[in-house]
C-alpha cells in the first residue's frame, strides 16, 4: 500500500483488510521499522485472528520515501493522518510503540471520531526534549549551529543524524504540559527494568491525561523492547479489539 503525503513522498504500509470490523494500526518507535519484532509478531496475530491491520513506515525509515534527518514529531503525525484518511472509514485501533505511543496519542487529540483506543508500549512522550536537556550547553549550541546532530542508539547502537528541526517542533507536542483529552480507553504496557524510557514517566503522563479509561500494566524484571512480555501485549490488543467491537 502506497500513501502519498503533503511532501508527495509516499509513506508504504502492509495492509491486510478483513472487510469489516475495526482496523489496527502499529506505529514503530524512533528509529524503527515494520520488519521489527512486535510489529510482525501483531500482525502475524491479526492474520490468525482474521483481524484487518496495517504496519507502515514513516518517512525516513524502511520502504518508505524521506530523509530521516527529517524527523520531527509533526512530521509523524503527517504520516499517520494520511494513513488515517486512505483507510476504509471504520474504528481504528492504534498500537504505539515508545516514540510510537507519542505520536498515537496526538492522533487519537486529531481524529477522535476514528480512533477509538490506543495500547502504549513504553511510551517516548517528551523524549526529544529530554534528550536535548541533557546535552551540554557546548551540544547544544552545536546541534543548533550545524542543524543535525548525531544521535546514537545506546552505547554501541547505529548512530543516526537528526535534524535540530525535530527540537523545535518537540514543544508542541508536549503531553505533558499540555495534558490530552482521550475519551476512549488507553492501556499502557511499560517495563519495570526500562533503561530507555522512565516508568515514572507513564505514571506522569497518567496523572495528567483526561482519559475515561486509563489502566497502566508494570511488567515486572521487563526492558524497553518488551522482551519476555509478548502474551502481555497480544492479551492488551486482543481486549482492547473486542472493546472497540463490542462499544459499537
Amino acid at each position: 500500500m502506497e500513501v502519498p503525503t503533503p511532501s508527495r513522498e509516499m509513506v508504504r504500509a502492509y495492509w491486510q483488510d478483513s472487510g469489516a470490523g475495526p482496523i489496527g494500526i502499529f506505529l514503530p518507535g524512533f528509529a524503527s521499522d515494520l520488519r521489527g519484532s512486535k510489529s510482525q509478531l501483531l500482525a502475524e496475530r491479526a492474520q490468525q485472528s482474521q483481524r484487518s491491520w496495517l504496519r507502515f513506515d514513516y518517512r525516513g525509515m524502511g520502504i518508505s520515501d524521506g530523509d530521516f534527518t527529517a524527523l520531527t514529531i509533526s512530521r509523524y503525525v503527517e504520516d499517520i493522518g494520511a494513513i488515517i484518511r486512505a483507510l476504509p472509514s471504520r474504528s481504528l485501533l492504534l498500537v504505539g510503540s515508545s516514540m510510537g505511543g507519542w505520536v498515537a496519542t496526538r492522533a487519537a487529540q486529531l481524529w477522535p471520531d476514528r480512533v477509538r483506543a490506543l495500547v502504549l508500549i513504553a511510551p517516548a512522550l517528551n523524549f526529544i526534549q529530554d534528550y536535548y536537556a541533557a546535552l551540554s550547553p557546548s551540544a547544544q549550541s552545536e546541534w543548533q549551529r550545524s542543524g543535525t546532530h548525531a544521535w546514537q542508539l545506546g552505547a554501541h547502537g547505529p548512530v543516526f543524524s537528526l535534524g535540530f528541526s525535530a527540537v523545535e517542533d518537540a514543544a508542541r507536542h508536549d503531553l505533558l504540559a499540555a495534558p490530552p483529552r482521550l475519551d476512549i480507553p488507553v492501556t499502557i504496557l511499560h517495563g519495570s527494568d526500562d533503561d530507555a524510557v522512565p516508568l515514572q514517566r507513564s505514571f506522569d503522563f497518567a496523572c495528567h491525561a483526561c482519559a475515561s479509561l486509563l489502566a497502566i500494566q508494570t511488567l515486572q524484571g521487563v526492558g524497553h523492547r518488551l522482551q519476555g512480555a509478548e502474551p502481555q501485549l497480544l492479551s492488551a490488543v486482543d481486549s482492547s479489539f473486542l472493546r472497540i467491537t463490542h462499544s459499537g
